[in-house]
C-alpha cells in the first residue's frame, strides 16, 4: 500500500528576516510499521527539533514548521539510516522510498533535486573522512607529516568528485559555498585537531604539540565568513582553531583551570573570529562547558553573547541549559567541581545504572573501546591475561572495567559477545564520541586506559595497555598500598 506524507515546512531567515515558505512531500510504498521523522538544528548546538510520523496506516499526513534560515540542512531518518537534505527558501522538495529496496530507492525530486541527489552521493563516498570518531581512531597513531598528506589525499579526493559533477554548473550558489566550505575546513579542522586530541590524550605532556609552521602557512583566515556556519566542517575547525591558535599564544601551555581556559578562549575568539561566527563559538562554549566554570566566568561570556540582538535565539538556549550556573554564587558551584569525580554513571549488561564511586575501595582498570577500533579489540587478549596474572589474594580488591562507547546498545552487547569479555565489568555510555564518558574523561582517542587507586582518585589518566609489561606491576604497587 502506498503512502503519501506531506510535511510542510516554514523557511524563515535568521536573525529577523522574513518567512517564506517550502514544501517537502515524502512518497513512501511498501513501507509496512514504520516511523520515519525529520529533525533540525537551527543553532547548530545539538537541540534538535523533532517531528516523528508513524507510516503504518493509510492516508497519513501532517505538517510540521522548522526555523530555517537562507538555507539549511534538514535530517531525513529511516530505519537507522540518515539522509541529510540541503534546503533553501521556498523549495518544492519530493523525498521517494520504496520500503523493499531501502535505502537503494531513495529518490529526490523537484527544487535542489540534482543538489540534493549529489549530496547524497558525496556523504556516501567520503562518510569515514567525516565522522569523528573514526578519524580520531585513524589518527592516533600516524605521526604529523603522515596525518597532514591522508588529509591532503582526502581532501583532492573530495574536491576532484565535486568538480566531475553531474550538472555542477546549475548548482545552486549558496549549495556549491556549502559543498566547497565542507571540503575546505573538514581539512583544516582534522589538521589543527591532531596537536588538541593528542595533547589531551597524553596527560603526562604539560603542553600541546606545536604545528611545523609549513603546515599552517596557507591557512586563510580571510576566509573566515559567517556564511559558512552551516558547515558542520566549518563550525567544528572554529573550536580546533581558537583551541590551538589560543594554546599557542599562551606557549602552548596546557590549562589546569576551565575557568581561565574559558576566559582565555572568549579572548582569542572576540579577536579573531567574525560576529557570527564569534556568538556561535561563545554558545558553543556555554552549552559544553558552563558545569565546569566558576559562574562569574559563564556569567561574563554569556554577557559577551547577549549583548548583540542578534544572538537571541542562542542566548535562550544558553539560558534554558545554564540557567542554574548563570545565577549561582562562585563558592556554591566551586564545591561541587571538586565532588564531580565520583559523579561519573554508565549502564551495564542487565540494564542497571552503576555509579563509579559505589566502586570505592577497589582498584579501577578502565578499558574505554568500541567495536570498530581494532587496537581495541587487538588489545583483549592481553586484558584477559592480565586479569589471570593478578596474584589470588589481591583479585577481590581490583575491578576491570570495559566501557564501551559505542554508537547503539546493540553495538555494544554483540560486542561483549563476540569478543568474550564477561570476565570484566561491562558498562556502556549512551552516545558514542559524545557520550558522558567522552566528555568525562576527555576522550580524544580510543583505545584509552585509566586507573583509579582504592580512594577513588584518578592515579593513571593515560594508563599503560595492557600489552605492556609494565601495567602489571604498576596495579600489583597499588593493590598493595595501605
Amino acid at each position: 500500500m502506498k503512502k503519501i506524507l506531506r510535511v510542510l515546512i516554514l523557511l524563515c531567515c535568521s536573525f529577523g528576516t522574513l518567512a517564506q515558505q517550502s514544501v517537502v512531500s515524502l512518497e513512501l510504498t511498501n513501507t509496512g510499521k514504520d516511523t520515519l521523522y525529520l529533525s533540525y538544528d537551527p543553532l547548530f548546538l545539538g537541540a534538535k527539533v523533532r517531528k516523528d510520523f508513524f507510516v503504518a496506516a493509510s492516508g497519513i499526513s501532517d505538517a510540521i514548521q522548522f526555523g530555517i534560515a537562507d538555507e539549511g540542512i534538514v535530517d531525513l531518518n529511516f530505519r537507522g539510516k540518515v539522509f541529510h537534505l540541503y534546503l533553501e527558501r521556498g523549495n518544492q522538495v519530493k523525498i521517494k522510498i520504496d520500503g523493499k529496496d531501502w535505502p537503494k530507492s531513495l529518490q529526490i525530486e523537484g527544487s535542489l533535486n540534482a543538489e540534493n541527489t549529489f549530496l547524497q552521493q558525496f556523504n556516501e563516498k567520503f562518510a569515514d573522512n567525516f565522522n569523528a570518531t573514526k578519524v580520531f581512531a585513524q589518527m592516533a597513531e600516524i605521526p604529523i607529516d603522515s596525518w597532514e598528506m591522508t588529509l591532503f589525499d582526502a581532501k583532492k579526493a573530495q574536491s576532484d568528485f565535486y568538480k566531475k559533477a553531474t550538472g555542477l554548473e546549475k548548482f545552486s550558489p549558496k549549495f556549491k559555498q556549502y559543498i566547497e566550505n565542507q571540503i575546505r575546513w573538514n581539512y583544516w579542522n582534522y589538521l589543527l585537531a591532531y596537536p588538541i586530541v593528542k595533547g589531551n590524550t597524553n596527560t603526562a605532556l604539560t603542553k600541546v604539540m606545536a604545528l611545523p609552521n609549513t603546515l599552517v602557512a596557507d591557512l586563510d583566515t580571510k576566509k573566515l565568513q559567517d556564511e559558512a556556519l552551516l558547515s558542520d566542517s566549518y563550525r567544528s575547525f572554529l573550536s580546533y582553531y581558537v583551541t590551538y591558535f589560543n594554546s599557542k599564544a599562551h606557549d602552548f601551555e596546557k590549562y589546569k583551570d576551565q575557568s581561565k581556559s574559558m576566559t582565555d578562549k572568549h579572548s582569542f575568539a572576540r579577536e579573531h573570529l567574525p560576529l557570527l561566527s564569534y556568538q556561535y563559538y561563545l554558545a558553543y562554549l556555554l552549552y559544553n562547558n558552563c558545569d565546569k566554570v566558576l559562574p562569574s566566568v559563564a556569567r561574563n561570556t554569556f554577557a559577551a553573547l547577549s549583548v548583540s540582538s542578534t544572538a537571541d535565539a542562542w542566548s535562550k538556549v544558553i539560558k534554558d541549559k545554564c540557567g542554574v550556573i548563570l545565577g549561582a554564587k562562585d563558592a556554591e558551584i566551586a564545591k561541587v567541581l571538586e565532588a564531580k569525580d565520583g559523579s561519573f554513571r554508565a549502564v551495564n549488561l542487565k540494564g542497571d545504572s552503576v555509579a563509579l564511586s559505589s566502586l570505592k575501595g577497589k582498584i579501577l582498570y578502565i578499558d574505554f573501546w568500541a567495536t570498530w577500533c581494532k587496537p581495541c579489540i587487538e588489545e583483549f587478549p592481553y586484558s584477559k591475561k592480565l586479569m589471570q596474572s593478578i596474584p589470588s589474594k589481591f583479585k577481590k580488591d581490583i575491578e576491570f572495567l570495559y566501557i564501551s562507547v559505542d554508537d547503539t546498545e546493540e553495538l555494544w552487547k554483540k560486542g561483549v559477545e563476540k569478543h568474550a569479555l564477561m570476565e570484566g565489568l561491562n558498562l556502556f555510555s549512551k552516545g558514542g564520541w559524545y557520550s558522558e564518558a567522552a566528555k568525562r574523561f576527555k576522550l580524544q582517542a580510543i583505545p584509552r586506559y585509566l586507573i583509579i587507586n582504592k580512594k577513588g582518585e584518578i592515579v593513571y589518566e593515560n594508563a599503560k595497555r595492557p600489552s605492556d609489561p609494565r601495567t602489571l606491576g604498576e596495579l600489583i604497587q597499588l593493590l598493595e598500598e595501605k
